[in-house]
């Protein structure tokens, strides 16, 4: 397992767990104790993770909300992204979703959508668009977290790495900077995420105006990277601000 890789599957874990034992976490990643050590110092020194007696903690150690809260905000907000998004999606196609209750949106309003193949990693999205037979839905493999069903870690990226053809990916996020960096709160999921938004032709970022001039943990992209960025009438600076980065719908 190469270092990257490995330490993906370390914050993973941490993410999932909150904590972990020196002991397990050998076990889990098949190394041995000393080389363990090493690179747990390492990623402390980098500020990836929190090292105790006999284990090692998350840096991350405030509760996530609830994928079912975070549901509840902005819902006008985000069904009127989620429209605009829909519009973009046309029968056939291969679309890779996010995680994220925004993204979570437009997939309630994709069951009109005919021999559409849909690849994510949220275990919401799944569930939902699996219920219509004309959609082919694919979810990847990793580590669940439980508070939000988003997946995490190095089986992610690998999937989304190795995708072909797909025609367009739509992902949320926790904040864009007025420079157009696009953030998650949280280190795995911007991984996830930016894998997510690389492995389609066209990528759009699904954003209310309530995050727009705020920044956040992580950055996945910048929105020079994506195809448009998608929002509210709450925002109207937005295309100010990022006209000359993207299209802003």
């Amino acid at each position: 397992m190469k270092t990257s890789k490995r330490e993906q599957e370390i914050i993973a874990l941490l993410e999932s767990r909150g904590e972990i034992s020196s002991q397990e976490l050998s076990g889990l990643l098949d190394i041995s104790p000393s080389t363990l050590r090493k690179q747990l110092s390492s990623m402390q020194e980098r500020g990836l993770l929190i090292r105790t007696y006999g284990g090692v903690l998350s840096v991350n150690r405030v509760p996530d909300e609830t994928f079912e809260s975070k549901l509840r905000k902005n819902v006008s907000a985000k069904r009127r992204i989620a429209e605009k998004a829909r519009r973009l999606i046309t029968g056939g196609s291969a679309v890779a979703l996010g995680s994220g209750t925004t993204v979570f949106s437009l997939c309630m309003l994709m069951d009109g959508l005919h021999k559409t193949v849909v690849y994510t990693n949220s275990m919401q999205a799944a569930d939902y668009l699996a219920r219509f037979p004309a959609l082919e839905v694919h979810i990847c493999g990793g580590i669940i977290r439980s508070q939000t069903g988003s997946i995490i870690g190095g089986e992610v990226v690998e999937y989304f790495r190795g995708l072909r053809q797909v025609d367009c990916a739509f992902i949320g996020c926790d904040a864009i900077d007025d420079n157009g960096d696009v953030y998650s709160e949280n280190l795995s999921v911007a991984t996830a995420e930016k894998n997510i938004l690389l492995s389609a032709k066209r990528r759009y970022i699904l954003c209310d105006s309530a995050k727009l001039g705020k920044t956040a943990l992580a950055r996945i992209a910048n929105l020079s990277d994506c195809d448009a960025l998608i929002t509210d009438e709450g925002a109207p600076r937005a295309k100010e601000l990022y006209a000359a980065l993207t299209q802003v719908l």
